[in-house]
């Protein structure tokens, strides 16, 4: 499996964090203060086949910077092992204009 990281970060100390390694073994995070303990476990494997189907599909993501005055969460996407990934920031907006990146969350989000 291509090590995933996926993380969204808000106000007031929201961070919302799904980690996949190389095994298929997940963790999850909710991370505010009212969350929910983590989650870990491991991918099945249609699950680890359409994440990197989504993966592919994505290619290399377009930039989606947050508009001027926009305020909204903001996420990270780190795909690849360590030395060879590439990382994605991105505004929540972003996954309304860009369907192959709203796919590939859609699916860690399922997680």
């Amino acid at each position: 499996m291509t090590p995933i990281r996926y993380e969204v970060v808000g106000e007031e100390d929201y961070a919302f964090v799904i980690e996949i390694h190389e095994s298929g073994e997940y963790f999850v995070s909710s991370g505010t203060y009212t969350s929910d303990p983590p989650r870990t476990g491991r991918l099945t494997t249609e699950q680890e086949q359409q994440l990197l189907a989504a993966i592919e599909e994505l290619g290399v993501p377009r930039e989606h910077p947050m508009p001027e005055g926009a305020t909204a969460f903001q996420a990270h996407l780190t795909v690849g092992a360590e030395g060879r990934q590439s990382t994605y920031a991105f505004w929540e907006g972003a996954l309304e204009e860009d369907e192959d990146l709203k796919r590939l969350v859609r699916l860690l989000e399922l997680v």
